[in-house]
């Protein structure tokens, strides 16, 4: 590598455990990178307490941030163990979406790895607003961390759209077989591709539907040199087909894109991505096209904000 690459490791202090921190070394072990173990929080009930001064409250925000800073020396010692260079940081910042990114921007990661939330009641790892603001507006590949998922020899699905009916652009594609192909062989798994297709745009003649969507994605696939059976074009709604076709191929890893959204379409419920990604059963890695800048930057630190790193 030509400089130190990192992985921004995001850690919740209330949660009971922590798989992230699992894929986390895993992946430094093997992609060869450094960990920053992060803490970002904000306690609005301190900054509005009447009774705190300026001096006080100061002093508060600076406790709750070495507070995180301890509990992420605790979870250390097997990092250290397995030999992953790592260091700890914690930030008094909000939202907890935008502080994130922040970190993500200052050391410049080269993956953000966050947990998925488990939801007992249904049975199954769901999504926050934290991740869906993460999943439209970080700049850094996002990586979603599902309970339970096998890292064993894994399969990696490059979910594409090569006549970009939902409007991502051509490089996209390319981007995420890249990374979905890059990582396979760097994890020693298989690197598969999907595409959905509705068949019923076209009623009168659905073979000519399928012709044209075998013929966009054999085009995009040609330079990655994937055999047949690992290239997968399926005819059904995505958002229907994708979560059950990605459970029967005992996937791993879905890697697939997010584009930059207007406020209005933010506000809307309807993307396929959100459709389908609180039932994928596996890790999701978010990748963005190229030259996707953040409505997030540095400069927009908030009021009281706090930063320790060890």
């Amino acid at each position: 590598m030509s400089r130190r690459e990192i992985i921004l490791v995001v850690i919740d202090p209330e949660a009971d455990t922590h798989p992230v921190l699992d894929r986390a070394i895993y992946l430094a072990q093997r992609l060869g990178m450094h960990l920053d173990l992060f803490v970002c929080d904000y306690d609005a009930s301190l900054v509005a307490a009447k009774f705190l001064d300026k001096t006080a409250l100061k002093s508060a925000k600076e406790q709750a941030v070495s507070t995180h800073l301890q509990f992420l020396d605790d979870l250390t010692g097997r990092v250290a163990e397995e030999g992953v260079p790592f260091t700890v940081q914690a930030v008094w910042d909000r939202p907890l979406h935008e502080g994130i990114i922040r970190q993500a921007l200052h050391v410049d990661a080269r993956y953000v790895l966050k947990d998925t939330h488990y939801h007992s009641a249904i049975s199954r790892a769901i999504f926050t607003n934290t991740d869906w603001h993460l999943i439209r507006t970080c700049p850094a590949p996002l990586w979603l961390v599902k309970p339970d998922t096998d890292f064993d020899r894994p399969s990696i699905m490059a979910a594409v759209d090569p006549l970009h009916e939902h409007g991502k652009p051509a490089t996209l594609d390319a981007r995420i077989l890249s990374e979905a192909c890059a990582l396979a062989d760097s994890l020693e798994g298989i690197a598969q591709i999907f595409h959905g297709f509705n068949p019923y745009l076209e009623p009168d003649d659905p073979g000519l539907i399928e012709t044209r969507h075998a013929e966009a994605l054999r085009a995009l696939t040609e330079q990655f040199q994937l055999v047949d059976e690992r290239i997968h074009l399926v005819a059904g709604v995505t958002s229907d087909v994708f979560p059950q076709f990605v459970r029967e191929h005992t996937t791993s890893l879905v890697v697939m894109g997010s584009l930059a959204r207007s406020r209005l379409e933010n506000a809307m419920v309807g993307s396929t991505a959100e459709k389908v990604l609180d039932q994928l059963p596996c890790d999701v890695l978010v990748i963005k096209p190229k030259g996707f800048i953040s409505p997030v930057n540095l400069k927009q630190r908030p009021h009281g904000y706090h930063y320790e790193e060890r």
